[in-house]
C-alpha cells in the first residue's frame, strides 16, 4: 500500500515538473512566426494622401509618393558594450563626440537593448528590427554555428544591397560574417573570444578605416570594435584602461567624420544628385558594474545611438557645461528603431519582420506629406507582423476606407 502511495506521489511530482518545464520553455523560448521572403517596392501601401486630394507623384510600385533618400552612404561604427555614460557622462573620454552633440552637429539617444544582451542577438535586432530569443545567446558562443544565419531572413543590409545598390564592407567582429554570409564585398573579421586582447583586436579594424573610406564605390561600411568590451570583462568599467579606450574610439569617430565630410563636399560639388554620408555610432549592448552583460539590468541595456551627418538638425545646447549632456542619459529610444529609421532615410523597403518605430527626430528633412506616408508605410508593415502572429487580426483595405470614410 505504501509503495503504491509513493509511486503515485512521484508520478504527480513528475507530471508537475514536466508541466513546469514546458511552461518555462514556452516563456523562455517563445514561438514567433517569421514572415518569409524579402520586402519589395510593391509591398508599400497605397498613399493615403490620394484620399486627401494631394497630387500623386508615384515613383515606385504602389507607394503613391516616394520621398528622396536623405543619404547615399552609411558608416555603422559599433563599439561593443558601449554604455550610455561612456559617451554622455561627465567622465567620458569621448570629447570630440560630445562637442558634436553640444553644437547640434549630431543627435544622441540612449538606446535600450532587450535581453539577452550579448552580441549575436543584438546584431540581429539591429538589422531586422525583431526581438531575438535566448536561444541566440546560446548560439552566440558557438563560433562555427551557421544555423542562426540571416541569409534567408529579411534584414536592413539585404535591402541596402538589393534595393539601394550599395557595396557593403565589414571590418571587426566576425559575428557579422556568420550572420550575413555572401553579403560583404570586402571583409576582415576578428574573433570576439580572445578577451585578453584589448589592443590588436581594435588595431586590426582601425588599419582599414582610412584606406577603405578613401576608396571609391563603397556604400556601407560596418566597423565593429571589441576592445572596450574586453576591458570590461577583464577589469570592469572603472578600469584605468577604460578612458584611454574611449579616447581611442573618439579619435576613430573624428577620423571617420572628417574623411566623409571632406568627400561629401567634393562629391556634392561634382554631382548635384549626390547625397551626404550618415555616420552612426552605436553599441550592441552595455555592461554592468563589474563589466559583464547578458541580463536585463538598467546598466546592461543602456547603450547609445549617435547620428552624425550634414543633414542632422540637432539642437545646439545653450548650456555647454559639465552636465550639458546629462539629459541624453534619460532620452530613451528602442534599439529596434534603427531599422525603420535607416530604411526610410535611405529609401529602401523596411524588412518584413521589423517591430521598431522610426525616430521622428531624424525625419525632419521631409515634408509633412512624406512623413505621413512614411508613418503609413511603417504602420502597414508592423500590422503585417501582427496579422502573421494573431489569427484574430483583420486585414485593412486602405482603398475601401478612403472611398467610404464613413
Amino acid at each position: 500500500m505504501m509503495r503504491w502511495v509513493y509511486a503515485s506521489a512521484l508520478s504527480v511530482l513528475l507530471v508537475v515538473e514536466l508541466v513546469g518545464l514546458g511552461l518555462f520553455a514556452k516563456g523562455f523560448f517563445p514561438y514567433k512566426k517569421s514572415i518569409p521572403g524579402f520586402a519589395g517596392r510593391e509591398d508599400q501601401p497605397m498613399d493615403i494622401g490620394r484620399g486627401l486630394n494631394a497630387p500623386a507623384t508615384a515613383q515606385h510600385g504602389n507607394s503613391g509618393v516616394s520621398a528622396e533618400p536623405q543619404y547615399d552612404r552609411l558608416v555603422l561604427m559599433v563599439v561593443d558594450a558601449l554604455r550610455n555614460d561612456f559617451v554622455f557622462g561627465n567622465e567620458s573620454g569621448m570629447a570630440y563626440t560630445q562637442n558634436l552633440l553640444r553644437s547640434g552637429a549630431a543627435l544622441g539617444f540612449t538606446a535600450k537593448a532587450q535581453a539577452p544582451t550579448v552580441t549575436m542577438p543584438r546584431i540581429k535586432a539591429l538589422m531586422t528590427g525583431t526581438v531575438p530569443s535566448f536561444l541566440d545567446a546560446v548560439l552566440n558562443i558557438a563560433e562555427s554555428d551557421t544555423s542562426s544565419s540571416l541569409k534567408h531572413q529579411d534584414n536592413l543590409l539585404w535591402q541596402l544591397k538589393t534595393h539601394g545598390g550599395k557595396e557593403i564592407n565589414m571590418f571587426g567582429d566576425d559575428t557579422w560574417l556568420r550572420l550575413f554570409p555572401d553579403m560583404f564585398t570586402r571583409t576582415d573579421g576578428t574573433s570576439s573570444f580572445y578577451v585578453a586582447d584589448t589592443v590588436e583586436v581594435d588595431t586590426n579594424v582601425t588599419r582599414h578605416v582610412r584606406p577603405e573610406l578613401e576608396r571609391d564605390g563603397w556604400g556601407v561600411v560596418v566597423l565593429h570594435y571589441l576592445g572596450l568590451d574586453h576591458i570590461g570583462h577583464l577589469a570592469g568599467p572603472k578600469s584605468p584602461l577604460m578612458r584611454p579606450k574611449q579616447r581611442e574610439m573618439d579619435d576613430i569617430v573624428r577620423t571617420v567624420h572628417e574623411i566623409v565630410a571632406d568627400q561629401d563636399r567634393k562629391r556634392m560639388a561634382a554631382d548635384a544628385r549626390a547625397k551626404s554620408t550618415l555616420v552612426v555610432l552605436l553599441g550592441d549592448h552595455a555592461m554592468n558594474e563589474i563589466g559583464n552583460h547578458g541580463g536585463n539590468s538598467q546598466l546592461e541595456t543602456s547603450t547609445v545611438f549617435v547620428f552624425i551627418g550634414s543633414g542632422i538638425a540637432g539642437q545646439p545646447m545653450a548650456d555647454r557645461g559639465r552636465n550639458a549632456l546629462s539629459k541624453l542619459l534619460a532620452s530613451n529610444v528602442q534599439q529596434s528603431s534603427l531599422v525603420s529609421t535607416l530604411a526610410l532615410l535611405f529609401g529602401v523597403p523596411i524588412p518584413k519582420n521589423n517591430l521598431g518605430l522610426p525616430l521622428p527626430e531624424l525625419l525632419g528633412g521631409y515634408s509633412d506629406r512624406e512623413r505621413l506616408h512614411m508613418l503609413q508605410t511603417v504602420s502597414a508593415q508592423i500590422y503585417g507582423v501582427v496579422c502573421a502572429n494573431e489569427n484574430s487580426a483583420v486585414a485593412v483595405d486602405l482603398e475601401q476606407i478612403i472611398a467610404n470614410p464613413a
